[in-house]
């Protein structure tokens, strides 16, 4: 479905145009985000700001054929990248608001729950996550009053049973059923609090719950902290395996099958590291990454600059995703993709594997791997709004070819901000050199059509590549990037 064109305007198309090139010529020079303030100079920390500005962006007329409760809340803005951030933190948020979903991927029932993780420099525009996790607060105001409401009848109910039962003559020994406490759900779950508490909350809530966090050093900290270190919690809900925890303390166990959670985060590239500590942490990924940075420009804050009220806008657009929610806990709903879409989302991946094991490590293979999860929760995500949409009570739905490949699209955006993390996040001792993917790239792009062994050898010396590693590497590609007619002499397809 296609939209009419928004009064806003066009985002600078040439950013994503020019992604590829840019990766290409710039990755090799960038610095580790962490602390990089420490470590370099303000001349030396150029190459990285400029890169940051130019990762890619979500082509407008990919917006245009999302469904419309989608389309409606990019739409209140103007700035591109603060559509890409309210639509990466919006992609999270809904994925917690959609009951009843559920999908088989590599044979296992999965639900359309995402982690997504935007990164940028203060004041670039990561505020509009705060508009994006608007979009749940009228389903987190209903369920959290009813919580409130529940337990103000359970505490009356208990009291006038004990005032009852100390107001009995002697001698009597009839006995009254005492109230049995009602669960106490709720929709946002907060980051700053135990691992108890936090597992406390998803079994309250059957499993369920969104973290929303717009400074990622809040949930950095409390993992910190002994009582808060909930990592491997998170990393076992991305795949919905089963939560428990047992305390000496009054026998107590708790357990959460089939956990559903959701997590849509922002903070500044020095945060990163306080969350996740390495690119071989497993959480890292789990998370869809949105990283950028803008040039600092005043703008005008005045009422007469912005053409609508977002609170407002957003509180009303909360309501209609309160009303998603209601008319999917009538309908259970089950997400297909079709046989090709199947096919092409093997294809692809497969491609994307190769690639990012050949130039960039092979530990950046998980990247892949569960980007094809991702993948399908984003499809999940786009066929569940199209039912809403359309007002379809069937529980099977097959994902449109339009909504596949959009989801296709984004997947090709997101990884490259994945790859960008990962080669600027710390690495564990005794792993690949993290630059080391990026040379082999450039390596490969600056050999002539036609080259010997020797040339290439060579050629390596200046990409800091060893004899042996250009000699193994050759042969692996040939078929894909070049052609071997005789042997010691190549041809770049």
């Amino acid at each position: 479905m296609r939209y009419a064109q928004s009064k806003f305007d066009l985002p600078e198309k040439e950013i994503s145009a020019s992604f590829r090139s840019a990766y290409a010529h710039h990755t090799s020079e960038f610095a580790k985000f962490a602390n990089i303030a420490k470590l370099q100079t303000e001349e030396q920390t150029k190459p990285i700001e400029d890169f940051l500005k130019n990762t890619p962006s979500i082509p407008y007329e990919l917006y245009l054929k999302m469904p419309k409760i989608v389309y409606d809340g990019v739409m209140a803005f103007s700035d591109y990248r603060e559509r890409d951030v309210f639509f990466t933190g919006a992609l999270a948020i809904l994925s917690g608001c959609l009951p009843g979903v559920r999908g088989v991927y590599a044979g296992q029932e999965v639900f359309p729950n995402l982690f997504t993780f935007i990164i940028a420099p203060a004041a670039s525009g990561k505020g509009a996550l705060n508009f994006a996790k608007m979009l749940a607060d009228e389903y987190h105001n209903t369920v959290f009053t009813s919580s409130r409401e529940v337990e103000a009848q359970y505490n009356q109910e208990l009291s006038e049973l004990k005032q009852r039962i100390s107001s009995k003559k002697k001698g009597d020994t009839t006995t009254e059923e005492t109230p049995i406490k009602p669960t106490f759900k709720v929709v946002f779950i907060p980051a700053n609090t135990s691992y108890a508490k936090i597992l406390w909350h998803l079994e309250q809530n059957d499993g369920s719950g969104i973290i929303c966090e717009t400074e990622a050093d809040t949930l950095g900290n409390v993992f910190k902290q002994d009582w808060g270190s909930y990592s491997d919690m998170l990393r076992k809900s991305f795949h919905h395996e089963r939560i428990s925890s047992s305390r000496k303390q009054n026998n107590e166990f708790t357990e959460v099958n089939m956990p559903r959670l959701s997590i849509a985060l922002s903070g500044t590239p020095n945060q990163v590291t306080g969350l996740i500590a390495s690119a071989e942490d497993g959480l890292f990924s789990r998370f869809v990454f949105y990283a950028f940075k803008v040039e600092q420009v005043w703008k005008d804050v005045s009422p007469n600059a912005n053409n609508i009220n977002l609170t407002e806008y957003f509180k009303k657009l909360s309501h209609q995703v309160l009303d998603l929610v209601n008319f999917l806990q009538l309908y259970e709903t089950t997400i297909e993709l079709k046989a090709d879409q199947w096919d092409q989302l093997n294809q692809q991946c497969e491609s994307w594997l190769k690639d990012i094991t050949m130039f960039t490590a092979e530990e950046a293979g998980s990247i892949v791997k569960r980007l094809g999860l991702i993948l399908y929760r984003i499809a999940m995500i786009f066929t569940t709004l199209r039912k809403f949409e359309n007002g379809e009570t069937g529980n099977i739905m097959v994902c449109t070819d339009d909504d596949f490949n959009t989801a296709l699209e984004l997947a090709g955006i997101y990884l490259h901000h994945s790859i960008l993390m990962f080669n600027n996040l710390p690495k564990q001792a005794d792993t690949t050199n993290f630059k080391a993917g990026d040379s082999k790239r450039q390596f490969i792009e600056a050999l002539p059509k036609e080259f010997t062994t020797k040339e290439a050898t060579e050629l390596g010396e200046q990409y800091r590549l060893s004899y042996s590693t250009v000699t193994h590497l050759l042969p692996k590609l040939v078929g894909t990037y070049f052609t071997q007619p005789k042997a010691g002499l190549y041809i770049k397809i």
